[in-house]
């Protein structure tokens, strides 16, 4: 009996200091952890010739404290998940992206201006790739994603994928 009176006890002193910590996620409340809430939504995505080439979507998810896109290539082209937050001890993002294919992609970056702006690398039989991808906010409220590659240590690139994000109905 005194076992289970000792449990009890510490699961409501748990309780207690868990409430009055306050909420699990009031440390993602900050300016800081939604510079990059403007890709929230569903979207078409759109090449440079205006053809449709997929949609995604995007969820800020555990109290804003970390973005999920879902991404669906038009016909079967593919699919891919990408997992985003920002990292205040370092000031930056970190985002993960996932193709179905196995592709595998970490990296990292910060708000320049409008402009998220990330870098990482991967590494192929060829050697080292170094990928750089920024998002644009345009007026409209349409967003522009340029993913980038570099294989000679980013002193020239060339584009990997191009998309133009338009709201879609939620």
């Amino acid at each position: 009996m005194i076992g289970i009176v000792r449990i009890v006890a510490l699961v409501i002193g748990s309780a207690a200091l868990l409430c009055a910590a306050g909420p699990l996620h009031a440390q993602c409340s900050s300016p800081q952890h939604h510079q990059f809430d403007f890709v929230i939504g569903n979207w078409l995505v759109r090449d440079s010739s205006g053809h449709a080439i997929g949609t995604t979507t995007v969820t800020s998810e555990y109290g804003g404290c970390v973005l999920i896109e879902k991404w669906r290539g038009v016909a079967n082209s593919g699919e891919g998940l990408g997992v985003a937050g920002y990292q205040p001890a370092r000031g930056t993002w970190h985002r993960d992206f996932i193709a179905e294919s196995g592709f595998v992609l970490a990296i990292d970056g910060q708000l320049e201006g409008t402009v998220m702006v990330m870098t990482g690398k991967d590494y192929t039989p060829d050697g080292a790739r170094l990928h750089r991808v920024t998002w644009t906010r345009r007026s409209d409220g349409s967003v522009v994603e340029r993913w980038q590659i570099s294989t000679d240590a980013g002193r020239s690139w060339q584009m990997r994928f191009y998309g133009v994000f338009e709201r879609i109905a939620e």
